[in-house]
């Protein structure tokens, strides 16, 4: 009898460890793909919950954070577009973003551009050494 209890212990720890790294595996595998240009190490994403999760999960590996927002109600707009430059205004990234956008950037000082619905705005930035920038541009 003792037998069949470990036995059943066993099978319960197992079916536990399965499931655990499954849903370790859904989180990686809806993971938007990590890209680089340059010095830039960056993510973007953020449509549906599971995506959001994901990114949020791996934020605290980025120390540029973004978010896109449209309007009062905090939707997403769906056509932004993302540029970074340098203090000598040389274009270090150029690309798409969704939602939510991730980078690692070196230390230095920084223009960053979004544009979205014909609009553009831009910050500038200072990145230091373990110290993370958040950027929220809002949309109407």
């Amino acid at each position: 009898m003792t037998n069949s209890i470990s036995k059943k212990s066993l099978c319960v720890t197992a079916a536990f460890f399965a499931m655990a790294l499954h849903s370790s595996g859904v989180m990686a595998s809806n993971l938007p793909e990590v890209q680089q240009t340059g010095d830039i190490t960056y993510v973007t994403g953020g449509i549906g919950d599971e995506e959001r999760n994901a990114l949020k999960a791996v934020r605290h590996d980025y120390n540029l954070h973004i978010l896109s927002a449209a309007g009062a109600s905090g939707e997403y707009p769906g056509d932004t577009h993302i540029c970074i430059f340098d203090n000598h205004n040389h274009k270090l990234l150029d690309t798409d973003a969704d939602p939510f956008f991730y980078a690692k950037m070196p230390a230095g000082h920084y223009v960053v551009e979004e544009s979205s619905g014909g609009q553009s705005k831009k910050q500038s930035i200072v990145m230091s050494a373990g110290t993370p920038v958040n950027i929220t541009f809002r949309w109407k």
